[in-house]
């Protein structure tokens, strides 16, 4: 690697460090970490009911590109949420720790 291109790698690494250190980063990452930890557990309940997306989003009244988008993390309500837990066999819980 030439040294303008290390030079140029460098500076994008000390920028990237400075920005994940912005009260807004850390804003971003924590709701994005909640959204993930949702996904996960929407998918652990429709495999463990032995459910397809579509089987989910036919009991949801809804597509399976909806189911999908909902597994990938995607800004839903929590009637949404309810209605998943539902199609799956089970009720949404929420909890504050």
């Amino acid at each position: 690697m030439n040294s303008s291109m290390e030079k140029m790698r460098k500076a994008h690494e000390k920028q990237a460090t400075a920005i994940r250190k912005t009260p807004a980063f850390q804003e971003v990452s924590e709701a994005f970490d909640v959204g993930y930890a949702i996904a996960k557990e929407l998918h652990k309940a429709r495999t463990k009911a032995h459910l397809s997306q579509a089987q989910v989003a036919q009991r949801m009244g809804t597509t399976q590109s909806v189911v999908s988008r909902i597994e990938g993390g995607g800004n839903v309500s929590v009637d949404t949420l309810s209605r998943y837990a539902k199609a799956c066999g089970g009720k949404l819980q929420l909890k504050v720790v």
